[in-house]
């Protein structure tokens, strides 16, 4: 090959990753524009799994700090959870007390308190499930609970806007006790 092919292949190179940025920019100013906010039902036809696998997701991708609400954790989240502290993602999770819950749930209770990277934070009044980063948002009824989540039919709400998430955040927040927050 020539000199000034090799070196006009190399400025495509250039080009074409000048123009990826480009794209990426323009799309990242649209969704933050337009706002995105996505309503799906979990639980009927084929979505029967749908979010257990939005959630399985955001745990596994998760880079940052992963948040999360829920009566109860059962043992396939647990597993989930120890999973990407082990990755070294801090997971600040909050759940009823201890002595709301049946013995079999108490043990997973113990075994997540135990788990280096996840702190857990008691609240009897949790009724949701909210799991969270800074990037994304899922809100639904239910828990942490892959049986009750996969046979119930639940609206999933997903949120990817940044001021929304924020917003979630300082919710979240509100719930911590004041040496948290």
């Amino acid at each position: 090959m020539s000199e000034d092919l090799l070196e006009r292949i190399s400025e495509l190179g250039t080009e074409n990753r000048k123009l990826k940025q480009q794209i990426e920019s323009l799309e990242n100013r649209i969704l933050a524009l337009s706002g995105t906010t996505i309503i799906e039902a979990s639980g009927e036809g084929d979505d029967k799994g749908l979010i257990n696998n939005k959630i399985i997701e955001i745990i596994q991708t998760t880079n940052d700090q992963l948040n999360i609400v829920s009566p109860i954790v059962d043992e396939f989240y647990l597993l989930e959870l120890q999973k990407a502290a082990q990755r070294g993602i801090p997971i600040l999770l909050i759940t009823r007390d201890r002595y709301l819950l049946d013995k079999p749930l108490k043990k997973i209770y113990d075994k997540l308190k135990k788990t280096p990277g996840i702190s857990l934070i008691n609240n009897p009044n949790v009724t949701y499930l909210l799991v969270f980063n800074t990037e994304l948002a899922i809100y639904s009824g239910g828990s942490l609970n892959q049986k009750e989540l996969s046979r119930s039919i639940l609206i999933i709400t997903t949120i990817l806007e940044d001021v929304k998430i924020r917003k979630i955040a300082s919710i979240f927040n509100a719930m911590l006790p004041s040496f948290m927050r």
